[in-house]
């Protein structure tokens, strides 16, 4: 499902989630019974059309006003308009009208995840999970990038030591896609 959106993507050069951590991501929506998402970076609306093919409700951030409008065209052309609301707001400043989830889930500015991670904790429902993708970025080594690159590596490998370290929260991580973590409350 949803193969022209796959090439269009592939085409354009815009990242979206791999196939296995697609399913990684469906079968901890249907073993958890995830009914509402908020999603962290639309680009063009794969990942908030399969969590609603899922069964999900999904309410998705994007900040860039082309990527919103060919998002909000593919949710109408799927037909999945009262299932997926997109937001067009950068996530790095809070946004107050949200309801609580299910799963929060973190796929946009890699630089910028643990400021994501912090900001909508909040919305997180008691059982829910936060889950977050591309922290392999691609498995690259620092030593064969650029110093551009080479930061970024060190921002994400920072985020997960955060995660590691989170007082309020147990982390997994799973080597699937492009590296994913799923962060779960700590029972207290």
């Amino acid at each position: 499902m949803f193969n022209e959106l796959k090439q269009y993507a592939k085409d354009h050069h815009i990242p979206i989630i791999y196939d296995d951590g697609l399913l990684f991501l469906k079968q901890l929506i249907t073993s958890h019974n995830v009914k509402d998402v908020l999603e962290i970076g639309t680009a063009i609306g794969y990942s908030a059309l399969q969590m609603a093919s899922f069964g999900c409700h999904v309410d998705t951030f994007e900040r860039d006003p082309n990527l919103v409008e060919i998002a909000k065209e593919n949710i109408k052309n799927y037909g999945y308009e009262n299932q997926i609301k997109v937001i067009e707001h950068d996530a790095l400043h809070p946004y107050h009208d949200l309801g609580m989830y299910d799963l929060i889930f973190i796929d946009a500015a890699k630089a910028q995840y643990q400021k994501f991670f912090e900001i909508y904790q909040a919305y997180l429902k008691p059982n829910g999970m936060i889950v977050c993708d591309n922290l392999s970025f691609h498995h690259l080594k620092k030593e064969d990038v650029n110093r551009h690159t080479k930061q970024l590596l060190g921002k994400i490998e920072r985020f997960k030591q955060f995660l590691v370290q989170h007082e309020d929260f147990i982390t997994e991580f799973d080597d699937i896609g492009d590296g994913m973590s799923v962060s779960k409350r700590r029972n207290r």
